[in-house]
């Protein structure tokens, strides 16, 4: 009986672990992948941007729009 109550401890301190060391994983690619700049993440499915930071003044943000370049029409400073 003893060695049923083992197996039960160790499967159940298990789980947690897993999940923790998971989100770690999933985190550290994240941030892989930010510094690299992937533009894949803006299409994915698991992530939602809410927040850009250091974009050019004057930007506007359209969601879930193609990011294109275009020169602003108006008095250049």
């Amino acid at each position: 009986m003893d060695v049923v109550l083992w197996f039960l401890a160790l499967g159940s301190s298990a789980v947690p672990i897993w999940i923790l060391w998971r989100a770690g994983k999933k985190a550290k690619m994240l941030d892989l992948r930010l510094a690299q700049n992937d533009s894949s993440l803006l299409d994915e499915d698991g992530f939602i941007v809410t927040q850009m930071n250091a974009v050019p003044a004057g930007t506007r943000i359209t969601h879930n729009a193609q990011v294109v370049m275009a020169p602003e029409n108006g008095p250049q400073m």
